[in-house]
């Protein structure tokens, strides 16, 4: 069986050339036991512990904390109106920077939370359940949201046992139902955009059945995005849109009630979008200014304002944050956004 084939029935992952040269090492400790790697293969095609190993080797896990910062304050600032203790899950967590962001902005608004996080890679949970970080996983992080979650510990820092406490984490295949339901927040960013179209519908849907009624999904500006229809519904929470299981069952045609989230409103446009409108974009990139995504994010605007120039300045940005990186999954698909914002940049007449 080929990667690709395998990569795609395991775990909806896309395969592509680099991502196969970039998990060469990982490829290789699996493949030792059985010989070559095409006796990893054959291992794989028969015993679905073995082809679980080889998706996990493709796995991304490159996550910061507080990424998207916004979203998760807005998450927050929903979750203080249900009166009662929240569970959230963060779905594709990686090595968990996220699930700690998330407590981190629950405890600043005064909700009780408990968080699950999973991932496909259990390397990767071992060390979210560990909890110490180098000071590269805070980068663009408020010092006081730092402060709030972490303690120094030598050159690194430690999650303080308080928030720990409040973090739990297994190994889940998001191809498969949920672990649990029930959730009022489910946050999985930049996790779909590695799936196939059609692994990242059969994980939206998981994802949704999983929400309790009136709970918010989370999902990063370029991820894929799920219809909105009358179990899904977009909501504004202060400055950020998020999207929301219907509070209860609506009929077919029949318009959503008003959301009951504190400082909201409907918002329907004509079509869903997973891009971020230009205020939106120009947030994100002030606060991130080192994050090559939210720049990609801020040059799509600016071609959706018909402002090209500006678009290209945004694009140098992003290429400029990209040439001193590293080769890795999250760089290689940032690199591809980055080809096809140039070209579209070029199409209307930007100095690209």
């Amino acid at each position: 069986m080929k990667f690709d084939d395998l990569l795609e029935r395991t775990a909806g992952l896309r395969w592509n050339e680099p991502l196969e040269r970039l998990a060469g090492a990982r490829l290789q400790r699996l493949a030792d036991p059985h010989g070559s790697l095409a006796g990893l293969r054959q291992a794989a095609g028969a015993r679905a512990d073995v082809a679980a190993e080889v998706a996990a080797a493709f796995t991304v896990g490159e996550t910061w904390f507080h990424r998207f910062g916004e979203q998760l304050d807005a998450a927050a600032l929903a979750l203080r109106a249900l009166g009662r203790p929240a569970r959230v899950w963060s779905a594709g967590c990686s090595t968990g920077e996220e699930v700690y962001a998330l407590l981190g902005a629950c405890l600043r608004a005064g909700v009780d939370a408990r968080a699950l996080g999973t991932d496909l890679n259990p390397d990767a949970v071992a060390v979210a359940a560990g909890g110490v970080y180098t000071q590269r996983a805070l980068r663009d992080a408020p010092p006081d949201r730092v402060a709030r979650v972490f303690a120094p510990d030598g050159p690194q820092v430690r999650v303080k046992p308080d928030v720990r406490a409040r973090a739990r984490f297994g190994v889940h295949n998001l191809l498969r139902p949920a672990p649990e339901a029930g959730f009022d927040v489910i946050s999985c960013r930049n996790v779909l955009i590695y799936f196939t179209p059609g692994a990242a519908q059969q994980a939206c849907e998981h994802l949704i059945g999983a929400l309790a009624p009136g709970g918010l999904l989370l999902l990063a500006p370029s991820d894929p995005r799920p219809p909105v229809t009358e179990t899904l519904e977009q909501v504004r929470v202060g400055g950020t849109v998020l999207l929301r299981r219907a509070p209860h069952p609506l009929p077919a045609r029949v318009p959503a009630p008003p959301p009951v989230l504190p400082a909201s409103r409907p918002v329907t446009p004509p079509e869903p979008s997973a891009e971020p409108d230009l205020a939106q974009a120009r947030q994100r990139a002030f606060v991130s200014p080192h994050d090559p995504q939210a720049q990609l994010d801020l040059a799509r605007a600016f071609l959706r304002a018909g402002q090209p120039a500006r678009a290209a300045a945004s694009l140098r940005a992003a290429e400029a944050q990209l040439g001193g990186r590293g080769e890795s999954w999250e760089t290689a698909h940032l690199r591809a956004q980055s080809a096809q914002v140039q070209r579209a940049v070029r199409d209307a007449g930007g100095d690209a």
